[in-house]
């Protein structure tokens, strides 16, 4: 069959408590390749396993030829994109053109989950669906869709319109193209940060792998508002201080500890347009997944709480968590404006 020929189709099926899932499945139906993208949130509240979200992400690996699940496929937590903010916003409050803003709070830092009345804002405004725009097979499967922030939600009274282009291509495996546009009629700045929140399915061990950051720059951690950058109980708000970190500079086993930290690459985008994080199984082992990110993402959120699960959470990130709040990485987007950024997935031998 020849492996250049793609397929994107609508499709559904029941998850474990009976709700149907819709989705939108691209393929190289030459290699079996495979991404699929959430069309709706049956879930509910959470939008990082919401509408826009990557449910799963198989591609041949380059050492086998066999498929690897490289992201979990439909096993109910997935790689949600994170807009108009991504990750947290202290008490959901920000201060923007001389107006303190409110934002619904759904983050229970206590119990670190989800919930309809929580301490601080988590993962963005996404809506439950979004809109499929177009599906383009050529050279390529591509799905774009499309919400758009209309000035009516909670704490963002922003126009903003926002397009994800997701491409599955021959040997360059999966990528996410986000552009979002301020639409604003009457000159009105708007504050902006995406995220992608993908985790990477481990073979083995998540003590066992290794994790190494793009050796062609440095890199700084983010430094949380009690304590120092380690311990589970410390409240993982940035400060917006940072401090030079070598932790996965040098590649390292990720061992018993527990990771939730944002880290900020110090090369300038010049010198470095593409970080790229590898994730090796164990030391020498199988083939390497690689979450790249380009110029316009310098940030990179490590989270291995799902430790049981076997899955690694690397998350791409345009400015730092709380930017909204320490200004770290924020867009500024002026009336008329469009912003781009791209990230994504392959698996090298």
């Amino acid at each position: 069959m020849d492996r250049q020929t793609f397929d994107v189709a609508e499709e559904s099926y029941d998850d474990d408590a009976g709700r149907q899932v819709r989705v939108m499945a691209l393929r190289n139906t030459g290699t079996g390749e495979l991404a699929e993208i959430l069309l709706n949130t049956p879930g509910g509240d959470n939008r990082s396993t919401g509408s826009g979200a990557v449910n799963g992400l198989l591609l041949q690996d380059p050492q086998s030829g066999a498929l690897r699940e490289v992201m979990p496929h439909r096993r109910g937590f997935v790689g949600g994109l994170m807009a108009p903010f991504a990750n947290r916003i202290r008490h959901g409050r920000y201060p923007f053109g001389g107006v303190q803003h409110q934002l619904p709070c759904n983050w229970d830092e206590t119990a670190t989950r989800i919930t309809r009345s929580g301490e601080h804002a988590i993962h963005g405004l996404l809506p439950r669906e979004l809109d499929v725009l177009s599906v383009d097979t050529e050279g390529g499967a591509c799905l774009r869709l499309g919400t758009s922030f209309d000035g009516s939600d909670e704490g963002y009274p922003f126009r903003v319109d926002l397009t994800f282009s997701y491409r599955l291509q021959v040997d360059s495996g999966f990528s996410i193209d986000v552009a979002a546009t301020n639409r604003s009629p009457d000159g009105m700045a708007a504050p902006f940060m995406v995220g992608w929140h993908p985790y990477v399915q481990l073979k083995g061990r998540m003590a066992d792998t290794v994790l190494a950051f793009d050796p062609r720059s440095g890199y700084n951690m983010s430094v949380p508002e009690r304590g120092g950058p380690a311990g589970p109980a410390r409240d993982s708000h940035p400060t917006g201080s940072t401090v030079p970190s070598d932790d996965f500079t040098q590649g390292r086993t990720l061992g018993v500890r527990y990771w939730d930290d944002g880290f900020k690459a110090t090369a300038s985008s010049r010198n470095v347009s593409t970080l790229e994080t590898r994730v090796q199984d164990s030391v020498g082992q199988g083939s390497t997944v690689v979450v790249w990110q380009d110029a316009q993402c310098r940030f990179i959120q490590v989270y291995t709480g799902l430790r049981e699960r076997r899955a690694l959470a690397i998350e791409p990130m345009s400015g730092q968590t709380d930017c909204f709040n320490n200004g770290d990485g924020l867009v500024v987007l002026q009336a008329g404006e469009t912003w781009e950024t791209s990230f994504g997935a392959r698996l090298e031998a």
